[in-house]
């Protein structure tokens, strides 16, 4: 692996996030691995969702904060926390930016008494590319504040 610049990976990671994603969301407990769609705002470096507090996604995290997200070429592994009701002062963020880019999402669940913002800090990040027709990897350790990219070993 060649070590590359931490600032610049991040960079480009958060700029494809943008400030919102549908990202696919995995969670497990007790052996079973379940994955599904969330509707994500991307706030700092954190990547935030609301969901019922009664899910089994939510269930699952209660009992098992290592969670995955993916979309396209981003892979993201994190340490999950429920963050309480969307409409609290401490979620004042969350629910400004969600009311704007999932509105029906917002005006038909975040009202429910049951819903609750999970935020998800990343630990670890893959971005898979391609140059020159060559594929690789670029790694994000955020624990370590490290970054890394690895060939694929190609036929001669």
């Amino acid at each position: 692996m060649i070590e590359i610049s931490y600032v610049l990976l991040e960079k480009e990671i958060y700029d494809l996030l943008g400030n919102n994603k549908i990202l696919v969301l995995a969670t497990s407990s007790e052996n079973r691995v379940t994955a599904r769609s969330v509707s994500c705002i991307v706030i700092g470096k954190k990547v935030c969702f609301q969901t019922d507090k009664t899910f089994l996604k939510c269930e699952q995290i209660m009992k098992n904060q290592n969670v995955a997200l993916c979309t396209e070429n981003i892979q993201i592994e994190g340490i999950a926390k429920i963050k309480g009701h969307p409409l609290t002062e401490e979620n004042k963020d969350f629910a400004e930016k969600y009311k704007k880019y999932y509105k029906s999402s917002y005006d038909n669940y975040s009202h429910l008494n049951n819903e609750t913002v999970i935020e998800v800090g990343p630990t670890y990040i893959t971005l898979w590319k391609y140059e020159n027709g060559q594929p690789y990897r670029d790694f994000l350790d955020v624990k370590a504040e490290k970054a890394y990219r690895q060939y694929y070993d190609t036929m001669p």
